[in-house]
């Protein structure tokens, strides 16, 4: 019985040493796919300070209101990080690429959406409902 449970203790000992080594390389992962395209002047706050404004940040979180009203397109920016972003709008949206491709996203219902590393954008509001949203970057997550 007692080798068991030393047997049992070692097997979660070593399951939490591969979970913190797997997270250690998947935050890696996460962070130099966002560096792929990320550079300071296309931060989001750089390079669309119009659309970007910053409400709290600290080494966990960067928490900003994104705002682009009817008519407007942002300029071409890059979030480095993966974020959970909560809109509370219905906008009609068409996303610009980096890669100079475009998606019409049509109306975006109000709630809360996971948004992983990927490449820069311009997002351009089409509709008559401006885009007013709160976007939580998670700095240390491993969700890229």
């Amino acid at each position: 019985m007692k080798l068991a449970n030393q047997r049992e203790r070692s097997g979660v000992r070593l399951a939490g040493v591969f979970a913190i080594a797997l997270t250690a390389g998947a935050v890696a992962v996460a962070q130099s796919a966002g560096d792929r395209w990320w550079r300071p002047e296309l931060d989001a706050t750089a390079a669309a300070p119009q659309h970007h404004r910053v409400l709290l940040e600290n080494d966990e979180v960067r928490v900003l209101e994104v705002t682009v009203a009817p008519g407007q397109r942002e300029p071409l920016h890059v979030h480095r990080y993966p974020a959970v972003m909560i809109i509370d709008t219905s906008p009609h949206m068409v996303e610009h690429q980096q890669d100079g491709s475009s998606r019409d996203l049509g109306v975006r219902p109000p709630g809360a959406r996971w948004f992983p590393v990927v490449q820069g954008h311009a997002m351009e509001n089409v509709g008559s409902v401006p885009l007013h949203a709160i976007r939580v970057e998670l700095k240390k997550s491993q969700g890229g």
